[in-house]
Parts: structure tokens; C-alpha cells; sequence
């Protein structure tokens, strides 16, 4: 288990740790331990698909902000004075900056389904 950590291993081990203590059929113990596991490898592929457009947003959305910032430092470098230099400013980066941190922390947190 330290080598190969993992949910599958653990319950390969506990498994086999069962059959040795109160001995039944292993062959039928491997079996299903080894369908259980292409079953939850097959269900993390669809999982993966399913929550790919999710994926694509939040790297969107991480990248959007960072983007704006510089076309709009290159259109007009006195809207990024305006941003630092002015208290106002300032609070609504730290706001903005706040708020990104959030939205990525979420999106993760939705994008991520333990199976």
C-alpha cells in the first residue's frame, strides 16, 4: 500500500486480508474485486468527459482577467494608474483579486467528483 497508494489497492488488501482470515473462495474474491475496478476505472473516464467543459471554463476564467488587464494597460495605460494609484482602485483590484481566487477555488471544488 505505500507504493501503490489508491482506494483500488486498499481494497484489493482488504480483500485478500478477509479471504486469508476467513477463507472462502479466492478466485471469486479476485473476480469481483477486478470487476469492481475496471468499473470504477470505466466511470472515471466518463466522469472526466462529462466534466471537461467545466475543466475548459475554469482555465478560461482563470485566464480572462489577466488578459483584460493587459489590453487594457495597452489601449490605455491610464486606466492602470487609475487602478493602483487610487484607493478606490485598489479595493476593487483586491476585491477582483478576491473574488478570482474564490471562483477558482469553487470551480475546482464543483470540477472534482471523488469516486
Amino acid at each position: 500500500l505505500k507504493r501503490m497508494p489508491g482506494d483500488d489497492m486498499r481494497f484489493l488488501t482488504t480483500a485478500l486480508l478477509l479471504q486469508k482470515e476467513t477463507g472462502g473462495n479466492l478466485v471469486q474474491i479476485l473476480e469481483t474485486v477486478g470487476r469492481v475496478m475496471r468499473e470504477r476505472a470505466r466511470i472515471r473516464g466518463q466522469v472526466r468527459i462529462y466534466t471537461a467543459q467545466a475543466r475548459v471554463s475554469g482555465w478560461i476564467v482563470a485566464v480572462i482577467p489577466f488578459l483584460m488587464y493587459g489590453l487594457i494597460s495597452f489601449m490605455n495605460p491610464q486606466y492602470e494608474k487609475l487602478l493602483f494609484d487610487d484607493s478606490i482602485g485598489r479595493t476593487v483590484f483586491y476585491f477582483g483579486a478576491v473574488m478570482w481566487i474564490i471562483g477558482i477555488f469553487l470551480i475546482k471544488r464543483i470540477v472534482s467528483i471523488k469516486i
